[in-house]
């Protein structure tokens, strides 16, 4: 990670900075985004990083409580306005930061702007709230699933 820190300076793992962190009220934006990325993505990671405060986590070695838990705290201790969310698309750990936040915009801070983002291969990709909702429902994808199925074989 030697390089990224030379990009951002130092990286913030989110369990162990402070809520009230100067770096969190200067932006008032925080990218959540998943450990590994910056390395395997460091080009994407810069540019998500920019002009947002960015902190880690690991949900294969965290349980999603533990990081919403702080990250609800960041949000209203800080008086964060955006959060985006970065992750690598397929990972079921990754999938879980697009869920919390998801879930902490319906339940604890409905004012605050989220934003979704995957990399997939390279490619980035805009996740809506609607795919993030419908991902946690396996039998609504089923449903489409079988809908396309319908529809492919007249």
């Amino acid at each position: 990670m030697y390089l990224l820190e030379n990009i951002i300076g130092d990286l913030m793992y989110i369990l162990e900075c402070n809520v009230g962190d100067r770096r969190f009220k200067a932006t008032q934006k925080l990218l959540l985004y998943g450990t590994c990325l910056p390395d395997r993505y460091p080009k994407i990671f810069k540019e998500f990083a920019a002009g947002r405060t960015p902190v880690h986590a690991c949900l294969e070695d965290l349980h999603m409580d533990h990081v919403g838990y702080k990250l609800v705290n960041i949000i209203k201790y800080s008086k964060i306005k955006e959060l985006t969310i970065l992750t690598i698309d397929g990972s079921p750990h990754c999938y879980q930061l697009q869920v919390l936040g998801q879930d902490i915009k319906r339940h604890f801070a409905p004012e605050i702007e989220v934003s979704h983002f995957v990399i997939e291969k390279g490619d980035l990709y805009e996740i809506s709230y609607q795919a993030i909702t419908v991902a946690r429902h396996l039998h609504r994808v089923q449903k489409l699933l079988n809908e396309k199925n319908k529809i492919t074989k007249i």
